[in-house]
């Protein structure tokens, strides 16, 4: 296939300026509600076999795929490209779209021809690809106070990816910093709230560009929920970090107030998509926090979209891999990145389903949701 603004890119040309030739304004209306592409999605979902939605709800590595074919296979849902997930033939827009659109090939030849859900994380610009425009990090933007700024950021950064094809953005991150030491502090806007949930709303519309089924835009993630920005010190994860990945130990009220607040502005926006945080909320991973994930994210916030897990989260809920996955699907998580273990998760989280374990409405939730933003970006 090819991408509307693939020349823009080729010929070196600055994004603003291809913001102009190629862009129009965005709507001012409100986005329609995911869930009205519910009657799409449901007509859909009734002609998928267990095996199809499970592999709906999986997200893979681009680098780690042990066969191409396995997005067939597996029925996979999603592809991602991580940091070092490069093509094969370097970091030229053409080997970025070759990679995309072989990939996405692929998953069209599948039975009931899904396509695949493409991610990376451009965080400050699309600044795997050469010659992509390259932004300053979230800290330098929030110093500018200025809404306006940060969408314009964002919207070049959605031209960007889609002239690679690429159409999920990892991000805004719009965590709240609140210690300095904590290693991923220029990924904060702020250790304000009220100015992360401004800005992160700003970016979240300069990537959804007026509605998801605009060609220019992109599927936008706010991340990570809820919490990270305020882990307390010595409480750090896996790697011994003093912060990251750590425990947020704050009451309830406090916890809303500071971490949870932007992601109301980021709903409003019409963000289709949020990363579940590492971090834990007073010794509890949120990857395996049902109150959190269901109750207010989903119940009470009124979030439709797509719950994500971060890089191999779920491999942190439990010691008992089968277990972190029947914990972390339950809790909320709709869509799993499992960069490395995909086919296991694919195969246990069949057993599950089968052992009564995870029941089948919360299969059927989480591929609607998935399926829901799927139609909503055409």
């Amino acid at each position: 296939m090819k991408h509307l603004v693939i020349g823009c890119l080729m010929l070196g040309l600055v994004a603003a300026g291809c913001q102009k030739a190629e862009q129009q304004p965005p709507s001012t209306a409100a986005f329609p509600p995911l869930s009205s592409y519910d009657e799409q999605a449901r007509a859909l979902l009734a002609q998928m076999t267990l095996e199809e939605k499970i592999g709906q709800m999986i997200q893979a590595e681009q680098a780690f795929l042990q066969d191409p074919y396995d997005i067939q296979t597996y029925h996979l849902g999603s592809i991602l490209s991580g940091g070092n997930s490069d093509p094969a033939d370097g970091n030229s827009l053409e080997a970025w779209t070759e990679v995309y659109d072989s990939l996405q090939a692929i998953a069209l030849r599948t039975r009931l021809g899904i396509p695949l859900l493409y991610g990376i994380d451009a965080v400050h610009g699309h600044s795997n690809v050469e010659g992509a425009v390259v932004f300053p990090h979230h800290i330098a933007l929030g110093a500018t106070r200025d809404p306006d700024l940060v969408e314009q950021v964002y919207r070049i950064t959605a031209i960007e990816m889609r002239a690679t094809g690429i159409h999920w953005d990892f991000a805004p991150c719009i965590a709240v910093a609140r210690d300095i030491r904590w290693g991923r502090t220029y990924e904060s806007f702020a250790e304000d709230p009220e100015l992360v949930a401004t800005l992160g709303a700003a970016a979240v519309r300069g990537l959804q560009n007026g509605g998801l089924n605009n060609p220019l835009a992109v599927l936008a993630t706010a991340k990570h929920f809820a919490g990270d920005g305020g882990t307390a010190f010595g409480t750090g994860g896996p790697q011994g970090a003093l912060l990251d990945q750590g425990d947020v130990r704050l009451d309830e009220a406090t916890f809303r107030r500071i971490h949870v607040r932007p992601y109301i502005d980021a709903i409003q926006a019409g963000v289709g998509s949020i990363m579940v945080s590492y971090s834990s909320w007073n010794g509890v991973k949120m990857t395996g926090h049902k109150y959190m994930l269901t109750d207010v994210l989903k119940g009470e916030l009124g979030f439709e979209g797509i719950v994500i897990s971060d890089y191999n989260a779920i491999d942190q809920v439990h010691p008992d891999y089968k277990t972190a996955i029947e914990i972390s699907i339950n809790a909320g998580i709709d869509m799993a990145m499992v960069p490395t273990r995909y086919r296991e998760f694919f195969q246990l989280l069949k057993e599950l389903v089968e052992e009564g374990r995870v029941p089948m409405e919360r299969i059927d939730d989480a591929v609607l949701r998935i399926l829901r933003v799927k139609f909503a970006m055409g």
